[in-house]
């Protein structure tokens, strides 16, 4: 059952703006190898954290919209954990 998911993702403010293109083209990918489809970036741009994350106070604001199997939302969580560009993410379901 495919459903709709909007995620959140603060990267690190050490990425340029060609670093944070490839880190979402990253993901973009990653939700396509698991037979998603990406719908729509929206990029906040840097903003102060509330509080220090891997030692950072400043990170980048980026929201996905994209359609997704849920088992698939489990392996993608893996990925994103093991990049260190990535300070915090999270996924929830948007009504039908």
């Amino acid at each position: 059952m495919v459903r709709n998911y909007e995620a959140t993702f603060i990267f690190s403010s050490a990425l340029d703006d060609d670093g944070l293109e490839r880190e979402i083209a990253k993901v973009a990918e990653i939700v396509g190898t698991e037979g998603g489809t990406v719908k729509e970036w929206d990029k906040w741009g840097r903003r102060r954290l509330a509080y220090e994350i891997k030692g950072q106070t400043d990170g980048i604001y980026a929201f996905l919209t994209f359609e997704g199997e849920p088992a698939a939302i489990e392996r993608m969580t893996e990925v994103y954990r093991l990049n260190e560009n990535i300070l915090r993410h999270m996924h929830i379901v948007l009504d039908d």
